[in-house]
């Protein structure tokens, strides 16, 4: 009996020291704005890795934000090349078990991208007649 109390003391702090974000204000992460993200209890270096999409089951790797962080804080400014979406930030530690951060959308971002349109002028042209047929009155 000892040994499952203690054993289940062991599972507890070790869950208790799990990787966790600590900022929980996800709202209005501007483009261009610097956004403090923080978290605690990692084990190793941290990763932070952005994501696009509403569900785990659904998300795009938008690229990594920074990696080997050693602090508990990174001060991330996202760029205007990022589109109005609903994003998440994962969390990475050396154990290799991610987290999420809350989902939120970018305030101020682009809703489409910016594209260059290249359009090929005709060389061919084409000639209309048009005939007037005006009404005769008698």
């Amino acid at each position: 009996m000892k040994l499952s109390s203690a054993l289940l003391a062991a599972t507890a702090n070790t869950v208790a020291q799990a990787l966790r974000f600590t900022n929980s204000n996800f709202h209005n992460i501007t483009v261009g704005t610097p956004f403090n993200i923080t978290w605690t209890d990692a084990n190793g270096p941290v990763k932070l890795t952005l994501l696009k999409g509403a569900s785990p089951a659904y998300f795009e790797n938008m690229g990594i934000i920074a990696s080997g962080l050693t602090d508990s804080f990174y001060v991330w400014t996202p760029n205007n090349k990022l589109l109005r979406d609903i994003y998440d930030i994962q969390f990475e530690d050396s154990t290799g078990v991610p987290i999420y951060s809350f989902m939120f959308e970018l305030v101020l971002a682009p809703i489409t991208a910016a594209t260059t349109t290249t359009t090929a002028a005709a060389t061919a042209s084409t000639t209309y007649a048009t005939t007037w047929i005006w009404p005769t009155y008698v």
